[in-house]
């Protein structure tokens, strides 16, 4: 059963907000640098290299790779385009229960992968019957 995606027009983005003097203020002192270049930041890359060891931990990973992103919408992105180049199909697509972040169809639209999305249940889980029909 494929649904609709929701609307952008329903998100309102932290970025038109005012932000706090302090952040400002850090950000204009920093505005120059990479916190992810390991070699100016080796104490920034040493916490990456700990929360993807804990986290591969979580996952029961033998082999993680990865890096922490700015925010929930690179994560999304870089996820996709990781199925997509790992996926043993020319035409490959990402399977979500509609609850899932819009961010998803930000990026099946930009790396070129059909996004199918399925309903979930009154508990908001996923309806795993639909998940089997659109693998």
């Amino acid at each position: 059963m494929q649904i609709e995606p929701q609307a952008f027009d329903r998100v309102l983005s932290s970025m038109c907000t005012e932000p706090h003097p302090a952040a400002r203020d850090a950000a204009e002192r920093f505005l120059a640098t990479n916190p992810g270049d390991p070699g100016t930041y080796p104490n920034v890359s040493a916490l990456e290299d700990d929360a993807i060891a804990l986290l591969s931990e979580i996952a029961g990973l033998d082999e993680p790779a990865g890096y922490v992103t700015s925010g929930g919408t690179e994560a999304n992105i870089q996820a996709v385009r990781i199925a997509r180049d790992r996926a043993e199909s020319r035409s490959p697509n990402v399977v979500m229960p509609e609850s899932g972040h819009f961010s998803f169809q930000k990026a099946a639209d930009l790396l070129g992968v059909e996004l199918r999305l399925v309903p979930t249940d009154a508990r908001h889980r996923a309806d795993l019957e639909a998940v089997r029909a659109s693998v």
